[in-house]
């Protein structure tokens, strides 16, 4: 990345839930990456939103722990991302779309270009097992990169869940997906905004299954998901068009049901 005079923030945050309207962050991250220069943010948030026992388990963050902190508007990491926040830099996470909404439920509307480490390596990476960050990081022999990472900016344990650990690995694999793109970052950015076709469900019960199998044998949970779930996510909401459409009875459905759906929130 030597090469590129633009500012990369690699960002990752944890929330109070997935609730893309109704959740808040609780820890933001990011590392910002300046001609090689690396600078880590980190900062729990304070939140008013009571999380539950599922929830803190998965990262360890408890409601005790925030009670001090600060709101994420008041964070360095936060007025770090807002000084950033111009067309010339970008914005990388795993994922975009939970980082982004909760941003902007704090009233930070990126101007940066985004790139999603999740959809690229989906594309450019079409042999991994598994697009989990973790994972990924495993197969292609990042690990150790990752640790040397870790120890310069000062971090003495990498685990997952963790906004930092987490940032810090989007920096890894961004490289990895930068180098097979021969170092063209407009070619992630493209890759980032073009809906893509999800081969498999990555949550719920149907968890890695495939759609075109839950559309031969349950097509009425495609229908729920596409009226309870696909609306924020632009990659399902794609995905679960192209195969409810092809029955005309369940598309009819989802649409009729979705529409009944927002006359009641």
């Amino acid at each position: 990345m030597s090469d590129l005079d633009n500012t990369f923030y690699f960002v990752d945050i944890e929330s109070t839930g997935v609730d893309l309207k109704n959740d808040r962050i609780i820890q933001l991250a990011l590392l910002k990456v300046k001609n090689d220069e690396v600078t880590a943010f980190n900062d729990l948030c304070y939140t008013d939103i009571e999380m539950n026992d599922t929830v803190i388990a998965i990262h360890n963050i408890t409601n005790a722990m925030l009670e001090d902190k600060y709101w994420p508007y008041e964070t360095d990491s936060f007025m770090e991302l807002e000084k950033g926040n111009v067309e010339d830099n970008y914005f990388i996470s795993h994922g975009n779309q939970l980082d982004v909404q909760m941003l902007e439920n704090e009233e930070l509307v990126l101007a940066m270009q985004c790139i999603d480490t999740d959809k690229c390596a989906r594309s450019l990476l079409q042999d991994a097992k598994s697009y989990k960050l973790e994972d990924l990081l495993s197969q292609y022999g990042l690990i150790s990169k990752a640790e040397l990472l870790a120890k310069k900016i000062g971090l003495k344990d990498i685990k997952a869940h963790d906004a930092l650990s987490d940032a810090l690995w989007h920096y890894v694999l961004f490289d990895l997906l930068l180098e097979r793109v021969e170092g063209d970052v407009n070619q992630l950015t493209e890759m980032t905004e073009a809906l893509m076709l999800l081969e498999k469900i990555t949550f719920g019960k149907y968890k890695n299954k495939s759609f075109e199998e839950v559309m031969l044998k349950d097509p009425l949970d495609l229908v729920w998901m596409y009226v309870n779930v696909a609306k924020d996510w632009e990659d399902l909401d794609f995905t679960l068009t192209h195969w409810l459409k092809k029955k005309e009875y369940f598309w009819k459905k989802a649409l009729k049901e979705r529409k009944e759906n927002d006359f009641y929130m």
